[in-house]
């Protein structure tokens, strides 16, 4: 049968608005969002930190353990001595790079090794540390500890360099607490002093401090060397009428009375020249050794050049800067 083409119109109109409002529901339902999962958060306890143990060591077991710090420090061997360091707190490390103060905290001393590269004395006695009697000698011999509690102070220690604040410091500031022993000893060629700062508790043996420093007179002893009198200016003079010239091997300088003239750094291939000298007082560096300064000049006596005269016969430089240290002896 053949529908007519009015009617057949209107059923095409009809189907196409039937399909349109179908395909507008179907979209609208699978545009609506899903529901948001909300994931259930687990609260995590902060624990408390677990108190330091401060049991007490007998005498013997404090001993011990020196006797096996001294053991392992003087491997020289930063791996050896960083079984003494805990990892958490760290030590406090001082040294003085030239003039330069250096306060470090640490948790190894890896990166520090070469300021305590020396051997030292592992006789463990308590008490008090010995008089330096001066050129490299003391009134004994030994590694010495007495107890430090609530006497350890990192403001103790010159921080101009790194110029902290007290803020700055508060991290560190445990270290204060938990030491409780200090000891000295001196290296085997009694050049160099070492000091130590421990925490030795039952189950809390750790280094937290440590430092070295020169003796006073290093630069001067020399226990192979006589001494010379230099009380008086007159002694001075006789002295060096009859030792006329000084060298410095390693620097390649020399100090020549008979040609007025002497080399250092700061002159390079031309010697300074000089016409008179002055002889100033005397210094007292320690027990042993006593220095005087000795000005070298020409008409002008603040244009001249200084260097120190001590009682082992020899002359040494001033430390400026960079420059290395002048040791003028007697030329062979």
């Amino acid at each position: 049968m053949q529908v007519s083409t009015k009617y057949s119109i209107s059923i095409c109109c009809g189907l196409i608005l039937i399909v349109g409002i179908n395909y507008f529901l179907n979209s609208k339902e699978k545009t609506v969002p899903s529901k948001a999962v909300i994931k259930k958060t687990t609260l995590i306890e902060k624990k408390e930190s677990v108190p330091f143990d401060t049991t007490a060591c007998s005498d013997k077991e404090v001993k011990l353990f020196l006797s096996e710090f001294i053991k392992q420090f003087s491997t020289n061997k930063a791996s050896n001595i960083n079984k003494f360091i805990d990892k958490t707190n760290g030590l406090a490390i001082f040294v003085k790079d030239g003039y330069y103060p250096i306060l470090s905290f640490p948790n190894k001393i890896d990166d520090w090794i070469e300021w305590f590269d020396f051997k030292i004395y592992d006789n463990v006695e308590f008490g008090k540390f010995p008089e330096y009697l001066g050129d490299g000698e003391f009134k004994k011999t030994g590694f010495y500890y007495v107890n430090y509690q609530n006497k350890f102070r990192l403001d103790d220690f010159d921080d101009t360099y790194s110029n902290r604040s007290d803020e700055d410091k508060k991290p560190f500031r445990q270290l204060e607490k938990i030491c409780n022993y200090r000891a000295d000893v001196m290296s085997i060629d009694k050049s160099t002093v070492l000091t130590l700062y421990f925490s030795i508790y039952k189950n809390n043996k750790y280094l937290v401090g440590i430092t070295q420093d020169a003796v006073d007179d290093v630069l001067y002893t020399d226990q192979e060397k006589e001494f010379v009198p230099i009380d008086t200016e007159e002694q001075v003079e006789a002295f060096l009428s009859n030792n006329r010239r000084f060298c410095d091997v390693e620097n390649k300088a020399y100090v020549d009375f008979d040609k007025k003239e002497l080399t250092y750094y700061d002159f390079d291939d031309k010697p300074f020249q000089f016409s008179n000298y002055k002889i100033g007082p005397v210094n007292v560096i320690s027990g042993k050794i006593k220095i005087r300064d000795i000005k070298f000049f020409n008409s002008d006596e603040e244009e001249g050049f200084t260097l120190k005269f001590s009682n082992k016969g020899d002359f040494s430089s001033y430390r400026m800067g960079a420059r290395p240290q002048y040791i003028y002896e007697k030329c062979k």
